[in-house]
């Protein structure tokens, strides 16, 4: 029965002890500048709404809201397991918010920063403006956008991939 036991029970425990493999965040080569000039818009409307526009336009993209902090201004969405998008919206004035979009190809070994402002503004800015009414104008350079948030999702899972159904706990880094 014991000899048993371990059989059924080794791969188990052996599986449970299985070091977490890190995903290494490959980002762009691009300048700080030119991620922010493609990253960044100014809409008119006051950040409570904005953000609730940046929610509502990613779940009419087909993503899937990981984690929303209204105290932070940052929403992170997943999209196929393989898309991870977190925008950031805060203040400028009374009347216009800043929001920042940074999105990453999620990869077995690497997630890699998405650096075409093509796919900024045609999946993500064009919809936002869409959503809400309102023109996304580009940040003026003297204008203060929200940093860039880079999404981490890790896992309790052996091996470190997300839960099945893409649970696991959301972490959103500063770059």
């Amino acid at each position: 029965m014991s000899l048993r036991l371990v059989v059924l029970l080794g791969p188990l425990l052996l599986g449970a002890c299985a070091v977490q493999q890190e995903r290494q965040f490959q980002a762009s080569d691009k300048s700080s500048v030119e991620m922010r000039a493609m990253q960044s818009r100014i809409i008119d409307g006051d950040a409570p709404t904005v953000t609730r526009g940046v929610v509502a336009t990613l779940q009419d993209l087909g993503y899937r809201i990981n984690k929303a902090e209204p105290a932070a201004g940052s929403i992170t969405a997943t999209k196929l397991e393989r898309l991870r998008l977190t925008a950031v919206v805060r203040p400028v004035d009374s009347n216009r918010a800043a929001v920042r979009a940074n999105a990453v190809v999620v990869l077995p070994q690497t997630e890699n920063q998405v650096d075409d402002p093509q796919f900024y503004q045609q999946n993500f800015f064009a919809p936002l403006s869409t959503t809400l009414g309102r023109e996304a104008f580009a940040a003026p350079a003297d204008t203060q956008v929200p940093d860039a948030a880079v999404p981490r999702v890790t896992s309790d899972l052996p091996g470190g991939g997300p839960a099945p159904g893409g649970q696991g706990r959301q972490e959103t880094a500063r770059r």
